[in-house]
């Protein structure tokens, strides 16, 4: 199990982690309970395509309860030698 805290450069430290684990599939999912612009959302981030020099990071919101996702946020990094 892992917390993941999220750090704003306008707000600092987020005050809720997302917490979650890495599956047998090798992709990492975390959850938390949040707000935005004052509705109740659940986060979802997932780090998929894992490799020694790259991986993917995902941002979803759900308002219904995971019954559906919106994914705002994809960041695919590579490391640099």
């Amino acid at each position: 199990m892992w917390s993941l805290h999220w750090i704003d450069g306008r707000v600092g430290m987020h005050p809720v982690p997302c917490v979650g684990r890495f599956g047998d599939d090798g992709v990492g999912r975390f959850f938390a309970d949040d707000s935005w612009e004052g509705r109740a959302i659940r986060v979802r981030f997932l780090w998929s395509a894992i490799t020694p020099t790259s991986c993917r990071w995902e941002q979803a919101f759900s308002y219904d309860g995971e019954e559906t996702w919106e994914t705002n946020w994809i960041m695919d990094f590579t490391r640099v030698s």
